[in-house]
């Protein structure tokens, strides 16, 4: 029932030679990293462009919150329903983990932006949406850049919870199969590369920050 690291070592080499893990891996990898994108990049666009109105963001502010306060897990029946138990289901699952994350995230960033820049393209005689890109965009990045990096978990764990309600691949999927068997050397192999998965994600998204923030260490 409790394995032990000779037995989880065992499990890992067998699914490796057996090619189950890597395939399994690819298909949650794909599932989350889909869903990461379109959720960051649409809910990053949304909630830079509700710093254009104020009225817009206050009505939308309940709604946002609502959706927000929805666990994910209630709405894994619905999705797998309308979207079935394909790849397209774990990536709106996905989607949805991240979307509103990106949203807050972006938003905030860009109501955060600094009164004395925004006073500056007043006295210019700037307008609103000449503002937007010099001023609200640059200064509201590490905020969007700071939510890719909580969505990494998101994505994982909106892909991973499609895949363990109803799937025929993943890390999901074969986490359950092997629960189903009392088979806790391969769950913990499961887990592991859950974990491996995230980590390099989040690499990746600190290597980017590192690119894009590089005016902030001159």
């Amino acid at each position: 029932i409790f394995s032990s690291p000779e037995k989880v070592w065992q499990a890992l080499l067998r699914l490796i030679e057996s090619g189950e893990l890597w395939t399994n891996s690819l298909v949650t990898i794909s599932e989350a990293l889909a869903g990461f994108l379109l959720g960051t990049t649409i809910g990053a666009v949304l909630g830079l462009a509700l710093w254009y109105s104020r009225l817009v963001a206050q009505i939308s502010r309940p709604y946002i919150t609502a959706l927000s306060a929805v666990p994910i897990f209630a709405l894994s029946p619905i999705i797998i329903s309308w979207f079935g138990i394909e790849i397209t289901s774990k990536i709106m699952l996905a989607f949805l983990s991240t979307v509103c994350m990106a949203l807050v995230q972006s938003y905030m960033g860009a109501m955060s932006v600094e009164k004395r820049y925004l006073k500056l393209m007043q006295v210019v005689g700037a307008k609103r949406s000449q503002t937007f890109r010099p001023v609200v965009v640059p200064s509201s990045l590490i905020w969007v850049l700071n939510a890719m990096k909580i969505n990494i978990g998101l994505a994982l764990m909106g892909a991973f919870i499609g895949e363990f309600i109803s799937s025929e691949q993943g890390l999901g999927c074969m986490i359950v199969k092997a629960s189903a068997l009392y088979d806790m050397a391969t769950v913990f192999v499961g887990i592991f590369a859950l974990i491996v998965i995230s980590l390099v994600f989040t690499f990746i998204i600190e290597k980017l920050e590192n690119r894009l923030m590089v005016w902030k260490k001159l």
